[in-house]
């Protein structure tokens, strides 16, 4: 006795409660398929093991045939309930109609009524109450109706047992080893109540089956409601019984195609839970060891790691379809692509998705470089057709000039039409380098290296002829460039102050230490840098069309100096804004830079 109750009593109420908490659970998955059978076997449990704690603990004896009655009324449901979830669980569910269901319940039905009343004893044979260790007990013999619902309720344990015997052969991984749970399940409530109908019971009356279902009871609660693995299972043994017997190679091969396949294959349910995962699939997840059987999609791939935010939509349950080109960042901080291909899996409505996923990284990283390479030689082909323009045109007509100065020359032995030859040449030459580096300067920046802003503007003064001009630098810092080109993007702007602004024009160079929208950076930070001059300026409706190619004021320029500036600043990844200086000269500011170094003191250049 504990607290006043028979433990056996006490046991049977408790396995009561448990199967009813399963059922409890069940009733909320009824969409899924299988599930409302299953809630009736375990309704069938219930009321059997209330029914038996009635036989067990009643003193009475309309509390014992009482409790008699729902027994039999649970042990003629439980039958019909575990046979129609074998059908719908092993994919059968086409053939089980209203009609069957209707037909099934009959028996149950008539055990209920034919219990209760016990007309003509056709149920219960002169039931009477004995004391047995001091204890009421009651006495009664079968009558045909009893045999009639065991051997009904036998009949179709037996043909659901061999059907989730034949789903347990030819099902995998997480699949086998549900099947093999509820197998094992249907297998003990029908050994139990074997034995205690032939009288071989170590327990009294028909209280084996409760009793053993309060240990299955207790794992349906962990696997269902506590959504656990079946770890717990002796699979491997059963495996190697059964296993090699099978008749048919195809379970093994599909078992094995899905384990060894190259793409990860991941199964939720219709509450978007992981149900399946194959290896490759966990290793695409990043967690190979990890227990992903259970959880909930998204707390398995985190929205977070989607690129795209767009893409955070293959989580929902209600998506399907075909998805290239997914971007993630894996857990190690790598960035992947993904193809994914999505489809609805269908039992008695949407049941749940499996998702095929194929690891395509590579190949988008190799699309991306062809379209770099496409967009490169289309503009390399672009610079060439305007190459070609320049070399017709405007190298023809100094070379004209160059051939018309030798023959006077010639004929007329006169050496200033020599110098004029001269000058001719000069100007090709100077066509030539420009056309020359511009083609150069397309180029995408590879290597760079740490500059001081002063001391490259200085060595490109240098370079130019600069006639009576000044070059002041105002304030230095250093950043990340490459040199040579560095030194082209200033010769080509020192070049451009000296022929719009005079022999005498005074150039400047300084630094920029705001942010973009004006934003105030630290002083030890740097934006960008500057060259102007006290020149007459840029007309404001020239300032966007001096950075283009071939756009000259002067009949002697060749329109390719600015332009050669611009595309050493893109080559970086700078940008260039022509805007005027504070004495009405021209302004070129040069932005997008990052500081390699605190900002100097301002330095200005003699």
């Amino acid at each position: 006795m504990l607290f006043g109750i028979p433990v056996l009593t006490g046991l049977l109420v408790l396995s009561g409660v448990l199967s009813t908490a399963v059922a409890a659970f069940l009733w909320n998955e009824r969409p899924k398929s299988g599930t409302t059978p299953l809630m009736f076997v375990e309704i069938s449990l219930a009321l059997w093991a209330f029914g038996q704690a009635l036989v067990v603990g009643g003193t009475a004896l309309v509390w014992k045939t009482g409790g008699y009655a729902l027994t039999l009324f649970a042990t003629a449901m439980i039958g019909p309930a575990l046979f129609l979830f074998a059908r719908r669980y092993t994919g059968r569910s086409t053939d089980v109609s209203p009609g069957l269901v209707a037909a099934l319940g009959i028996v149950p039905a008539l055990a209920l009524a034919l219990g209760v009343t016990n007309t003509g004893e056709l149920t219960w044979i002169e039931p009477t109450l004995v004391t047995v260790g001091g204890r009421p007990t009651l006495a009664v013999e079968y009558g045909p109706v009893f045999w009639g619902v065991v051997a009904y309720t036998y009949t179709l344990l037996f043909v659901g047992d061999y059907l989730l015997f034949g789903k347990f052969v030819g099902s995998r991984n997480v699949y086998r080893k549900r099947t093999f749970f509820f197998l094992a399940y249907s297998l003990l409530l029908t050994a139990c109540h074997l034995l205690s109908t032939v009288g071989l019971s170590p327990t009294p009356n028909h209280t084996l089956a409760p009793l053993a279902n309060l240990v299955f009871g207790s794992l349906s609660l962990l696997v269902f409601v506590g959504y656990r693995s079946y770890g717990f299972l002796p699979l491997k043994p059963i495996l190697e019984l059964f296993g090699s017997r099978s008749k048919s190679l195809a379970p093994v091969a599909r078992t094995a195609m899905i384990e060894e396949m190259g793409g990860g294959m991941i199964v939720t349910d219709h509450r978007n839970r992981v149900v399946d995962i194959n290896p490759m699939g966990r290793k695409i997840l990043g967690e190979p060891d990890a227990r992903v059987v259970g959880r909930p999609l998204k707390e398995v791939l985190p929205p977070r790691i989607f690129l795209d935010e767009d893409d955070t939509r293959l989580l929902d349950p209600g998506v399907a379809g075909n998805f290239s080109g997914v971007w993630v960042r894996t857990p190690d901080g790598e960035k992947r692509c993904f193809d994914v291909l999505i489809t609805e899996l269908d039992g008695e409505g949407a049941t749940g998705r499996v998702s095929l996923i194929h690891d395509v990284t590579e190949r988008e990283r190799r699309k991306q470089t062809l379209e770099e390479r496409t967009a490169e030689l289309r503009r390399q082909n672009d610079q060439l057709e305007d190459f070609a323009g320049i070399v017709s045109h405007d190298l023809r007509n100094p070379l004209n000039v160059a051939d018309g100065a030798i023959e006077l020359a010639r004929r007329n032995e006169q050496f200033e039409y020599l110098d004029r030859a001269e000058n001719a040449h000069e100007r090709m030459e100077t066509i030539i380098e420009d056309v020359l580096t511009l083609a150069r300067q397309g180029q995408t920046v590879d290597e760079t290296e740490s500059v001081s802003l002063c001391a490259v503007a200085a060595e490109a003064w240098a370079t130019v002829d600069t006639a009576e001009a000044s070059l002041g630098c105002r304030a230095d810092a250093e950043f990340e460039a490459d040199r040579n080109r560095l030194l082209r993007l200033f010769e080509n702007l020192f070049r451009n102050c000296v022929e719009h602004g005079g022999d005498d024009v005074a150039v400047t160079v300084g630094t920029i230490a705001d942010g973009p929208d004006g934003d105030e950076r630290s002083p030890d930070s740097l934006w960008g840098f500057y060259v102007e001059d006290d020149g007459p300026g840029i007309p404001e409706d020239q300032r966007d069309a001096v950075l283009e190619q071939g756009f000259t004021t002067s009949e002697e320029g060749t329109g390719l100096g600015l332009s050669i500036v611009s595309t050493v600043a893109d080559a970086h990844g700078w940008e260039i804004d022509v805007t005027e200086s504070a004495t009405g000269g021209a302004r070129f500011e040069i932005t997008g830079l990052v500081a390699d170094g605190p900002a100097l003191e301002d330095d200005p250049l003699p």
